[in-house]
C-alpha cells in the first residue's frame, strides 16, 4: 500500500510534462521509445496502486475514459502474430468507446500489446493496447492528449476530506474521499 500519495502524485505530473515534449518529438531512437513507453507503463501502474490505496477522491477514482476501439478480425493473437496488428483488427471500422478509468489502467499494466502511436507527419500521438484477457475481444487507442489529460487529473487530484465506514458485503472498510 501507499502511505503518502504526495510522492506517486507529483511523478504523474512529471510523466505527463515528459509526454508533452514526446509530442514535439520527430526522431525516435530505441532509448526514446523505450523511455516513452516505461513513462506511459509506469504512470498508468502508479494510478492503479493509488486507486487500490484508496487514495484518489472517488471522482477521480471513478472517471469514465473516452476512447477508440477496434474489433478482431478473427485471427487467434499470439506471440508469434501479435506485431501485424493490420491483420489482427479492423482498422477500417473504428469505433468509439468509453471504458473505466480502472481498465484501462488494467489493459496497459497487463498488456498483451502494447505499441506507440504515430501520425501521419511522424510525431507521437498515442498507444495501441490490449491486455492478455482482452486481446481476442479488440484493441483500444488512447490518444497522448487523453493520456497526458488522464496523468494531470491524477496528479492534481487533493484529498480535503475522508469518510470511511465498514462495508458488510466486502468485510472491510470502505473510505470515501472528497475534493
Amino acid at each position: 500500500m501507499i502511505s503518502e500519495s504526495f510522492y506517486w502524485k507529483s511523478d504523474l505530473l512529471r510523466q505527463a510534462q515528459i509526454l508533452v515534449k514526446r509530442m514535439k518529438q520527430k526522431r525516435w531512437p530505441d532509448a526514446s521509445f523505450a523511455r516513452c513507453e516505461q513513462t506511459i507503463m509506469l504512470g498508468f501502474y502508479s494510478i492503479r496502486k493509488l486507486m487500490e490505496s484508496t487514495l484518489l477522491t472517488d471522482r477521480t477514482s471513478k472517471l469514465s475514459v473516452p476512447l477508440c476501439s477496434y474489433s478482431p478480425t478473427g485471427r487467434a493473437v499470439h506471440l508469434m502474430n501479435k506485431d501485424r496488428l493490420g491483420k489482427l483488427y479492423d482498422f477500417d471500422k473504428r469505433k468509439k468507446q468509453t471504458i473505466s478509468l480502472t481498465s484501462l489502467c488494467n489493459q496497459v499494466v497487463h498488456s498483451y500489446i502494447f505499441t506507440l502511436l504515430f501520425n501521419e507527419d511522424g510525431y507521437f500521438a498515442g498507444i495501441l493496447v490490449a491486455s492478455d484477457r482482452q486481446r481476442s475481444k479488440g484493441l483500444l487507442e488512447a490518444s497522448i492528449d487523453r493520456i497526458i489529460d488522464i496523468f494531470e487529473t491524477v496528479g492534481k487530484d487533493d484529498v480535503k476530506s475522508a469518510s470511511m465506514f465498514f462495508d458488510e458485503s466486502k468485510g472491510d472498510c470502505t473510505y470515501v474521499y472528497r475534493r
